[in-house]
This record gives structure tokens, sequence and C-alpha cells, in this order.
């Protein structure tokens, strides 16, 4: 069989990186042809725009719907957004179509690839899929709000029309039911690790970064992430460092990552005076976050309760059961359940005083901080990958390895 993911956004963003490649990989091994069509931010630069990874071929087509890398994004005019998203959705159709696949899988159902995956399956008569990983409408930044609602028309009719719908959160599938997806096409997969993340890095090369960054002796608190505060409540960690800082003057924290707020992060931990205790590394390539993992007592997951917070199944998260690091969180979503009751914090969500309470629970004591990050390791196994897959197999009605 042959399946065509369609998205917006390039290989190394989040979903494509720690999602749909993955799942593509596996596809692969179990004898199937896959490929990845997606858009750039910065596609006039990009070379190269196509290559083959493990198998998988990946196709970057066109220019994504915002251009530049994170932190340093420009955002088109209304008139010049819809001509970009107009040339992207028939570049995609148009490497669909010429693939000639079985079956198109719509990798967020967005307009852009919503709109190529509906002319190219039509065309090329072929199944047409859609995965939902966030609730778009609801997480995202917009200039406007016809963005937002033409975002959310799509996000509601998209899952209608496939034949199957998978979903990374129960939030999703149970908004999924609400618009009457039958539950026989709905598939809850929720994101995991490749078994690449399992391993530890290179002690020597721990212990240089440890020392180049000055964190020995030091308990070392970590985020992982994109900077946002629309999506993803960074801000809420920052106030929360605070209150640990008032507890342990030694902790430090380490943000790694990129994002359009981090400037207006870096000016509230200024503000607060904790600057002096925060390390901002930026960006580093998918296959050094082991090292800042291994640096790390625990990870954090802020959050607030809100609809788009329900939607997402945080990587960050899964990526650090499988280094063994304690995951503090918020009580929103499928977090409690990802985590068990063995591997991580949950508390109340969006309150800051709760979060360093579950930070300074996991640094001030050893036995338990181990204790956790021991169940982490266990916990990462049922977020593999190989096992996953079998559920996206049994999705295109193909034969399931046991």
């Amino acid at each position: 069989m042959h399946i065509i993911f369609l998205g917006t956004s390039g290989i190394d963003n989040p979903s494509p990186r720690g999602r749909w490649l993955p799942v593509a990989r596996e596809l692969v091994r179990a004898g199937h042809a896959v490929d990845l069509a997606l858009l750039h931010p910065t596609y006039d630069q990009l070379q190269p725009r196509h290559w083959v990874c493990d198998g998988v071929q990946i196709a970057h087509v066109g220019q994504m719907h915002v251009y530049g890398l994170a932190g340093h994004r420009y955002y088109f005019s209304p008139l010049k957004l819809i001509l970009v998203a107009l040339r992207g959705a028939l570049a995609l159709a148009h490497y669909a179509l010429v693939r000639n696949p079985d079956a198109i899988h719509i990798a967020k159902p967005q307009p852009i690839n919503g709109l190529a995956g509906i002319l190219a399956a039509r065309a090329a008569r072929c199944s047409l899929y859609v995965d939902c990983d966030d609730y778009e409408a609801a997480a995202n930044r917009f200039s406007g709000a016809w963005q937002r609602q033409l975002v959310r028309w799509w996000e509601d009719r998209l899952p209608v029309m496939a034949r199957a719908v998978s979903v990374n959160t129960r939030f999703l599938y149970e908004r999924c039911l609400t618009l009457g997806i039958p539950s026989t096409r709905l598939f809850y997969i929720p994101n995991g690790v490749h078994a690449e993340h399992f391993q530890q890095p290179p002690v020597a090369a721990v212990n240089t970064l440890r020392q180049r960054l000055a964190l020995e002796d030091c308990p070392v608190v970590l985020y992982l992430g994109t900077m946002s505060n629309i999506a993803h409540s960074v801000g809420l960690l920052i106030e929360a460092f605070a209150l640990v800082l008032r507890a342990l003057p030694s902790a430090r924290l380490l943000m790694v990552g990129n994002g359009d707020d981090l400037p207006a992060l870096q000016t509230q931990a200024c503000r607060l005076g904790i600057d002096f205790a925060i390390h901002w590394i930026g960006q580093v390539p998918a296959d050094q976050t082991r090292l800042y993992l291994a640096l790390a007592d625990c990870s954090v997951d802020p959050v607030e309760d809100s609809p788009g917070a329900r939607g997402r199944s945080p990587l960050k998260i899964v990526e650090s059961l499988a280094q063994g690091v304690p995951v503090v969180t918020g009580n929103v979503g499928d977090r409690a359940e990802t985590l068990g009751d063995q591997a991580g914090v949950v508390v109340t969500p969006g309150d800051a005083r709760a979060l360093a309470e579950g930070i300074l629970r996991v640094l001030r004591d050893p036995q338990f901080r181990h204790s956790l990050a021991f169940g982490a390791r266990q916990r990462a196994t049922a977020f593999e990958w190989h096992t996953l897959a079998q559920e996206w197999l049994s999705m295109y009605n193909l034969p399931v390895k046991h």
C-alpha cells in the first residue's frame, strides 16, 4: 500500500518529526510505501527539498503559511496569505497526484492540506484519512478572527469526510464523536517515542555540557519545547520558578527551544529578578535533546485548563519519560493518564504555586525522584511507536504484525 501524508509544516516541527515520521518509518518496516509531503517556512532557501529517511520519501513542496523559523517569523498580509495558501495547496495536491497513492492522510485538518487532500483523493480515487493531533482553532496564534473561523470550519468538516480519523487525545476523540463520526471510524493513537529516544547519551558528553553550563551541584529543571504563552503557557513556568528559587536558591532552569514569545519570557524573568538562574539554550537539533534531558532532575509541561491544552498530547512528556526524567505538569487532558501513578507529579493546572510545589517535591526528595525516574522508563515502553503503529495498520485495514 502507498500512503501519502500531507502536512503544512517542515519536517523539523514537532508533529512531523515526532508523530508522522515515526509512524511512516514503522509503516515502511511493515512493507508499505510512505511519503511525507510538506510545506516549509523558508522554502525559497531550502536545499535539498527531497530526500529519503529510513525508506520514507520526504518532500518539501512549497511555502508554509508563515515565513521564517520560530522566533524570527514574518506573517503575510491577508491577500498574500491567500495566495501563498493556494499555491501550497496546489503544490501538495500535485505531488500526491504524481505519486499516485492508495491513501492520503491529511496531517492536521487545516485549510491548505485539507483542500489539497480532497482534490487529490477525488482525482486519484483513493481513500482519504485525517489525523487530528491538536485543537488548532483553540491553540494557534491568529492575526484575525476570520482565520480562526476558517480553521475551525475545516476542523469540523474534514474529519466527517474521511474514511477514518486518527486522534492523539481523549478530548479529540470525544470531539469527533460530537461531530457525528462513529467510533468504528475513530482511532485513538497518542504521541509516542521512537526506540532511539531510549538510548542514553554518552556520559562524557553530558558531563562536558554540565560543566559548560556550570550546573555542578545544582538541582536542574528543564523545559523542552516551543516558547509560547498562547499554546504552551510557558509564562506560568517562569512565575513558578521564581517561587522555586525562594525555597531552593541553587536551582537552575534550562529553557530549550525557540518561539515567538521568547523575548516576552526573557523580559518576564528579568522583571522577577530570576534571569541569573535561567539558561536560554535556544533551538537544538533533535538528536541533542537527550543531552539536555540527561542534565535534568525533572522536566516541566506548564499548562492551563483550556480546550487547546486538552487537545494536545505533548511530545515533551513521552520523550522525557523515555530518558527516565520525571515530569511535573497540570491535570489537563490525557496528562495524568500518560504519566500513570509512578512517572511524575500532576498538579492543579494554571496555578504557579501548585506547579512550584510539584517541582520542589521532586527536587527535594532524592528517593522520590529516583523512584519516579524508574517509573518513567517503565511507563515509556507503553508509548513506543513500534507498538502504537500497529493501530495505524489496522486503521488502513492492513495486516497487523504480532
